[in-house]
């Protein structure tokens, strides 16, 4: 008697989201390219992160291996990769998100394996007596171990949809050259008619583990074991071993290699928690400049100046480094002189603990700049982290994801 197999639906739990990414700032000015080639630059952390529109992010792949059925009986007569056959895989798929994608796919190849014939037949043709060995059949019967063994070997094609998820993503906001994608969906399998037994159908599970390369915009190669769950009949026969349990699944799994094409690369749109950016409007912005006096001598007018830093960065840029080292002359220029060094983060992203931390780290790269770089005793450097407590430019919130250096003298010592 056939049994439907029950497929078990896969939860996926979405993780946090991670802080998101934030545009270049510049020292003069904040000037955004065209806005593909600025959201590529940027990478893919933001804090929402969608697939942009038209082919970007949509692939096709194509991979070929060796395929092995799991099958009740079969680990009896021989080893598992002994039943190893060809099998060739077609997959069409897209990435809404950096971490989560689907595809559709379609898999063909051959499937070969022994089982107890156990005195029922060709189980899948209603018509016929199954108690009679077809004629097909007996060239392939053999004896072992005090029993008669049938060899089936059957061409297949099996159609699935998955759920797919970058596990590398999970850990990482940063685009990486390597990841490792788990998928899992139902779908649907056929076995065709071969040697005296008809064909077959089942209702399948499938799941794989792919460790997938980048090897240019639009080219990846991997390799990804899969297997498929399809009810035990799938083969022409139920049950196995004689006083065994009989099992009411059962499958076959494999390893593919192959390459993967991305039209149009892979890019998404982001979008920010408040205040949304209109990129193309983004263009020549004049930052404001903190000017303070000190007094009285003219020459001690000193202006204040920041670091720019990315969302969630602390490195410093190159084009940074200029005021930077433009504060270190002036601080060798001027021995009695100390530099306030606070640093910033913008409350629109994030949240307040993670922000007071991004403060920090920024404010300790420049900090190690001037020290190592420049050779700024750090004993005339004073430290803040104010995290996103104060926001110290009200005119556009990313202008707060900074290091303001400003000159003290030593009365002014805090």
């Amino acid at each position: 008697m056939n049994k439907k197999v029950f497929l078990i639906g896969m939860l996926l739990g979405t993780l946090p989201l991670g802080v998101a990414a934030q545009e270049v700032l510049k020292p003069d000015t904040i000037h955004t390219e065209l806005r593909s080639d600025f959201l590529e630059e940027l990478g893919d952390t933001t804090d929402l992160v969608v697939a942009g529109s038209g082919t970007g992010n949509w692939f096709i792949s194509l991979s070929g291996g060796v395929n092995s059925l799991a099958a009740e009986g079969n680990r009896d007569y021989d080893k598992f990769i002994d039943r190893a056959q060809f099998s060739l895989r077609f997959n069409i798929g897209k990435w809404f998100t950096p971490v989560w994608g689907f595809r559709l796919q379609m898999g063909v190849g051959k499937l070969s394996g022994h089982h107890f014939t156990g005195g029922i037949y060709n189980i899948h043709d209603p018509l016929y007596d199954h108690s009679v060995i077809p004629e097909g059949m007996k060239p392939y019967l053999t004896e072992k171990n005090g029993h008669t063994w049938y060899h089936s070997k059957f061409a297949y094609m099996d159609w699935s949809v998955n759920l797919m998820t970058d596990a590398v993503r999970w850990f990482t906001k940063e685009k990486k050259p390597v990841g490792l994608i788990l998928s899992a969906g139902p779908g649907f399998a056929h076995g065709f008619a071969s040697r005296g037994v008809s064909a077959s159908n089942s209702f399948a599970f499938n799941a794989g583990i792919m460790l997938n390369m980048n090897v240019h915009k639009n080219w990846d190669v991997f390799a990804e074991v899969q297997g498929n769950i399809v009810d035990e009949s799938f083969d022409n026969h139920i049950g196995g071993q004689p006083n065994n349990r009989n099992r009411t699944i059962e499958g076959y799994a494999g390893l593919n290699i192959g390459v993967s094409y991305k039209f149009g690369g892979r890019k998404f749109a982001r979008y920010a928690k408040v205040h949304p950016v209109t990129y193309e409007s983004v263009r020549y912005i004049q930052p404001p400049t903190k000017v303070e006096v000190v007094q009285p001598a003219a020459e001690e007018v000193v202006t204040a100046f920041a670091v720019r830093f990315l969302i969630d960065k602390y490195n410093i840029e190159d084009d940074q480094k200029l005021n930077i080292d433009r504060m270190a002359r002036y601080l060798k220029r001027h021995p009695e002189a100390r530099l306030e060094l606070t640093g910033f983060a913008d409350k629109e992203t994030a949240y307040p603990a993670y922000n007071m931390k991004l403060s920090k780290r920024r404010v300790d790269a420049v900090r190690d700049y001037l020290t190592k770089e420049c050779g700024v005793d750090a004993s005339r450097l004073v430290i803040k982290a104010k995290g996103d407590t104060e926001q110290v430019y009200s005119e556009d919130y990313r202008w707060n994801r900074a290091v303001v250096m400003r000159i003290i003298d030593n009365e002014n010592k805090n």
